[in-house]
């Protein structure tokens, strides 16, 4: 057993609870509670799941999770922040390309299709512009079998290279929508609930930007947990609001009237988990290049 794991199982003995009822408290599994007093963290789903249910473990016997990480994080996975090497800039460079190259990704197609246009109309051109050297230099009454004759040759010409660009211009078409498919799509990953608050992880995005539009009065709170406040105040209905929180790692929602609110994820709508009034969310929030 880890000194970890001993410290909470005696606070949780001191409260005199089992783990079925710290189960109950904490919404985590019982198999989960039972590995983190063995010290087995390698038993969790992952690296932020053991931090998280460690956290939740603390909160409920009474010890602060803070001072908990800084005096045993020895035994603690490092978070995902910690872990990254790269330096914030090179991150931001790195995600602006792969924003560039999805916009150019989007607009490659209507490209394509212009040049294809253009390449038949300049070919079109092209064979008008040399029927009519032909028409002024050969009188119409002389030899009209034998120009005709090359008409209809040279005519034929323009019409089989343009199909072998067209096929040529479909296959680049469907090698790019097979690409943008192949993209992952956002994900809302649901970690734990915990009285009024549900958290969330969000995966699969480059960006975290929110939208609130408010259908009645509602107090609105937003903070990142780290002691700064976003925004804090009672809205009126028909009120619209926007935040980007592309450079948090965690944001936390406090809503008085979730049911007078319409809250959008990268524009993806977001549900609210329980059917009561007053309910907090929490999102951790992940870029992209760091998964």
């Amino acid at each position: 057993m880890s000194e970890l794991g001993m410290r909470l199982k005696n606070a949780r003995v001191e409260k005199n609870l089992t783990l079925e009822q710290l189960q109950e408290m904490t919404k985590i599994q019982k198999r989960y509670l039972q590995a983190i007093e063995e010290g087995n963290l390698h038993l969790l789903p992952g690296n932020f799941y053991a931090r998280a249910f460690v956290k939740s473990y603390s909160e409920a016997v009474g010890i602060d999770p803070e001072m908990l990480f800084e005096e045993h994080a020895n035994e603690l996975p490092a978070s995902s922040k910690q872990v990254t090497e790269i330096p914030p800039r090179v991150q931001s460079k790195k995600n602006g390309s792969t924003k560039k190259t999805r916009r150019f990704l989007a607009v490659l197609p209507s490209v394509v299709a212009v040049v294809f246009i253009i390449s038949i109309l300049i070919g079109f051109w092209y064979f008008l512009q040399k029927n009519t050297a032909i028409d002024e230099v050969v009188p119409t009454d002389i030899g009209q079998e034998t120009v005709d004759g090359g008409k209809d040759e040279e005519a034929l010409k323009p019409e089989e290279e343009d199909e072998d660009e067209e096929e040529t211009q479909l296959i680049e078409v469907e090698e790019i929508e097979d690409v943008e498919e192949e993209l992952p799509e956002q994900e809302l990953v649901f970690v734990e609930t915990k009285g009024k608050e549900t958290i969330y992880q969000l995966l699969n995005a480059d960006e975290f930007k929110v939208e609130i539009e408010l259908d009645g009065k509602s107090y609105i709170e937003i903070d990142n947990l780290k002691g700064k406040t976003f925004h804090a105040s009672i809205e009126d209905s028909g009120k619209v609001l926007s935040f980007d929180f592309s450079e948090e790692e965690s944001i936390h929602f406090n809503f008085g009237a979730s049911n007078n609110v319409k809250l959008f994820i990268n524009d993806e709508p977001f549900e609210f988990p329980l059917n009561i009034a007053h309910q907090k969310v929490t999102f951790h929030f992940q870029e992209e290049s760091e998964q």
